[in-house]
Formats: structure tokens, C-alpha cells, sequence
């Protein structure tokens, strides 16, 4: 990366940034954000085990139905999930976050939302909060611009601050996506943003008529549960640290299966390939690109 953006990096280190330090305000954080998202994700360099890093595997250019998108991904702060005690308090069920703690994070994401789809497309984008879900001291917002089910993007704040964001914007020629069958669900794998300390996973999307719950199953974590609301579900877990490299080899996310949970209270298993809208070859097929370094 270049000087500024190293020099930018070294004045936020979290050992020496103030407590009170908001990262969703500060001009710093803010300017190191629009030079990590204005970074062209595919033509990165492989990052180290060092280093942290957003990994967006080269298949997440790809949406259900081969639909091409653009990748924006940031990461604010080096080391700012936390790890050890602080990662123990994540819990594989959401809680509901207070309509003052909501309204809050809601705002600090659309705002860094808008700024981003300016940036990558060049125009303004309809986004509304679809889903806002708390974990322990961490509450993720899924943001998502419901014309086109395309553009769409999930923060992650901590204590009210953001501390991590990622997402997809249309790419040229982009059609909205097909409705979700009923009883199903439709989702991208393969978010993972990490650092030499630990690893965090995200998978959003939506899901079909009927739809009132879904569970994931986790490499990690076992079972997850994401939050599941106005036809659309989120969830995040903790993982070791990864790689670019290992990222690509998989196609899986670190997810083995998932179940929705219907209105009747009945279950019903939907393989990766339904839910990814990709086949087993596609799945299995390693990927190539798709990490921003920081360092």
C-alpha cells in the first residue's frame, strides 16, 4: 500500500488510538475506508498471515444467476473484533438491539453505504436497513437496495462503532434478481474478513415465502442462527485466522449445510448448491483474486 495509507493505518493502531475515537465519524477512519473500498479487490496482492485484511474470494463476483457485481470491501482497524475474552462473547443466537442502539448503527452504516456505492458506481443507491441483529457487544446491519436485490452491504459495529464493512455493487449490465422459491433461501458464501489474531464470517441474503427462521452450519461454530426478517436473514461467526489461499480452494464459506424453518414450524434442508445457485463442480472449483491488504 502506499505511504499515506500506511502512515493513515499507524495513527489508528488501536494501541495508541484514544478510547472515545469514533470510527464512523473520524476523518482519519473515514479516509482510510474510501482508499481501501477506491482499491481494486480482484487485482490485490496476496496478504500475509500478518496482516489484516478483507477477504472477498474471486466467486463473490458472481451472485445467484451469474450475475456480475462489483466488490467494495473495508476493513477500519487492525485487531478491532477484539479476539480472545472479547470473541467469547459472541453467541450463535442474535439478540434483538434496542430502537436507540438500532437507529444508531443503522445510520452509521447507511451513511458509509451511500459514500461507498458513489464511489464504485457513480450514482446513489436506494438502500434500506433489511436486517439489524445484535451478538454480544456487536451489532451487524444488512443493508440492501431492494430494487435489484444487487447492491448490498453488511456492517459490523462494536460498542456502537464500526469497525468492518463489506458488500457488492451491480456491475455493468446487472438485472434484479429472480424471486426466492418459497420455502428456500439465496445467499453469496465466501465473506471473511481477517486478521493474524482471528477470522470473522458473514453470509446475508434472502429467503423464500414462508421462510420464518434459518440455521447454518459452521466449519467453527456448528450451528448459527441467523436473524430472518421482512424476507431477508443475516448471520456472522467467529473463525481462526485465514488466508486468501484457503479462501479460494473452497467454495463453501466455511458452511456444511442449512435448514430453513417454516410457518407451519417445519424444517426443511437446502443444499449449498440451492442456496448459492451454483453447482457442485462451480462449488468445488477453486477461485482466484479477491483480497484487499492492508499493511
Amino acid at each position: 500500500m502506499n505511504d499515506i495509507l500506511d502512515h493513515t493505518l499507524r495513527d489508528l493502531d488501536p494501541a495508541v488510538t484514544p478510547a472515545d475515537l469514533d470510527t464512523g465519524t473520524d476523518p482519519q477512519a473515514r479516509a482510510l475506508l474510501a482508499q481501501v473500498v477506491a482499491t481494486d479487490p480482484m487485482g490485490a496482492h496476496a496478504p500475509t498471515t500478518s496482516s489484516p485484511r478483507v477477504l472477498t474470494a474471486g466467486r463473490l463476483a458472481m451472485v445467484s444467476g451469474g450475475v456480475a457485481a462489483g466488490i467494495a470491501a473495508a476493513l477500519l482497524l487492525p485487531g478491532v473484533f477484539g479476539g480472545g475474552t472479547a470473541m467469547a462473547a459472541w453467541t450463535a443466537t442474535p439478540h434483538t438491539v434496542s430502537s436507540d442502539r438500532a437507529a444508531e448503527a443503522q445510520e452509521k452504516c447507511l451513511d458509509n453505504a451511500q459514500d461507498t456505492a458513489q464511489r464504485t458506481t457513480g450514482r446513489k443507491l436506494d438502500f434500506r436497513p433489511v436486517v439489524t441483529e445484535g451478538r454480544g457487544p456487536w451489532t451487524l446491519v444488512y443493508v440492501n437496495d431492494d430494487s435489484s436485490h444487487l447492491a448490498e452491504i453488511t456492517c459490523l459495529l462494536r460498542d456502537g462503532d464500526l469497525v468492518g464493512m463489506h458488500g457488492s455493487t451491480p456491475g455493468p449490465g446487472a438485472k434484479p434478481l429472480p424471486p426466492v422459491p418459497a420455502g428456500s433461501a439465496r445467499a453469496a458464501l465466501g465473506a471473511a474478513t481477517s486478521s493474524s489474531e482471528e477470522s470473522v464470517r458473514t453470509v446475508t441474503g434472502r429467503v423464500g415465502a414462508g421462510v420464518v427462521g434459518l440455521q447454518l452450519v459452521t466449519e467453527a461454530k456448528g450451528i448459527v442462527t441467523a436473524t430472518v426478517t421482512g424476507g431477508y436473514f443475516a448471520a456472522w461467526w467467529p473463525d481462526a485466522p485465514t488466508t486468501e489461499e484457503r479462501e479460494n480452494a473452497s467454495g463453501r464459506g466455511g458452511v456444511t449445510g442449512v435448514t430453513t424453518i417454516l410457518q407451519d414450524g417445519s424444517r426443511r434442508s437446502v443444499s449449498l448448491e440451492e442456496l448459492t445457485g451454483r453447482t457442485s463442480a462451480q462449488l468445488n472449483t477453486p477461485a482466484t483474486g479477491g483480497s484487499v491488504k492492508l499493511d
